[in-house]
């Protein structure tokens, strides 16, 4: 369906290099053939509203799959971290006394082939040294065990991050610039191999959806639906741990090219979408928008416009009236 709005009536002011349209008495009245619009006479016009344009912007639609996940609570990684490190500096107090030990024992060894100190001394620090190269031992199991574990709940990747003292993306979540999402995927699906970045929204809103990136898969699988699982950051908005979040994941294939429709260009009649487009003359089609796309921005047509056409962002809504106004047959043609 596709209307014009003819400019008898819409008077184009123009401020700086902003368009304006001006909608006078004869808007509210249509003219007899003989009448003059306020324009010709210099009266004022009684209604006034802006009318602002904007070109199109060229667009790439990614087929998409959907999942699920959530905000994961960080005490988890934090005890381990807390663990590691104790037991990182257990290891480093461990390491300092073996290696004390094994000097004496050194010194010890050579006093005793000068006949300086006795074999019992000797003995004594020899079941010293071997005492402390025990506990140094222990203290590397417990830091490999600690580890281990970690890896086995979140990949080696995130715990590598969180058992370095200054690691620079453990920072981000400590400090709270980053939170860490869990994505479980439907069964039998993998996450694309180029993937690196996805959309999340915790109200399942994809037009409000903020970019995460992936930081590694998950060791385990979704126990309820058995998919894999995936680590993302986000660092576009603060969630609560333990919220649920929509997912959007592209699906590997070509995009389909198309335009951005602004969400505020979009005006509602009978249940149907429309748009104005400003046409070469200077008139104002409107344009049905047969398929609502959420897309960046506002909606994404892959058919029917064009870049760089002018689509009304302000005013739209005025147009609509204007235009159901005039289909109203004037009381004087009755």
């Amino acid at each position: 369906m596709h209307a014009l709005i003819p400019l008898a009536g819409l008077i184009l002011l123009f401020c700086g290099s902003a368009p304006y349209a001006a909608l006078d008495d004869d808007d509210i009245n249509p003219p007899s053939a003989s009448s003059r619009t306020p324009a010709q006479t210099g009266e004022p016009p009684r209604q006034t509203a802006g009318i602002e344009t904007q070109g199109l912007q060229a667009a790439v639609q990614q087929p998409e799959l959907s999942a699920y996940g959530s905000v994961i609570d960080l005490q988890p990684l934090l005890a381990l971290r807390q663990q590691f490190l104790a037991a990182q500096a257990s290891s480093d107090s461990a390491q300092a006394r073996y290696q004390e030990a094994d000097a004496n024992l050194s010194r010890t060894r050579q006093l005793h082939r000068q006949d300086i100190v006795s074999t019992r001394r000797l003995q004594e620090q020899q079941a010293q040294w071997r005492n402390d190269k025990a506990n140094l031992s222990t203290s590397s199991y417990q830091q490999q065990t600690i580890a281990a574990a970690g890896r086995l709940q979140w990949g080696d990747v995130l715990t590598g991050w969180f058992t370095q003292a200054d690691n620079p993306q453990a920072e981000q979540f400590l400090t709270h610039r980053g939170q860490l999402l869990q994505i479980s995927l439907p069964a039998n699906t993998r996450l694309p191999p180029e993937t690196r970045t996805i959309a999340v929204d915790d109200q399942g809103r994809r037009d409000h959806a903020v970019s995460a990136t992936l930081i590694s898969p998950a060791p385990q699988v979704d126990p309820v639906t058995q998919g894999e699982r995936y680590f993302f950051k986000t660092e576009g908005r603060p969630l609560p741990f333990g919220a649920r979040v929509s997912a959007w994941i592209p699906d590997g294939v070509p995009g389909t090219g198309g335009v951005t429709i602004p969400e505020n260009a979009v005006v509602w009649h009978l249940g149907q979408a429309f748009v104005y487009i400003k046409a070469e003359n200077g008139e104002f089609k409107r344009r049905l928008l047969a398929d609502i796309t959420p897309g960046n921005g506002g909606y994404f047509a892959a058919e029917g416009f064009k870049v760089g056409e002018d689509i009304v962002t302000r005013g739209a809504q005025t147009l609509l009236s204007q235009e159901l106004k005039n289909l109203i047959p004037s009381e004087d043609n009755d």
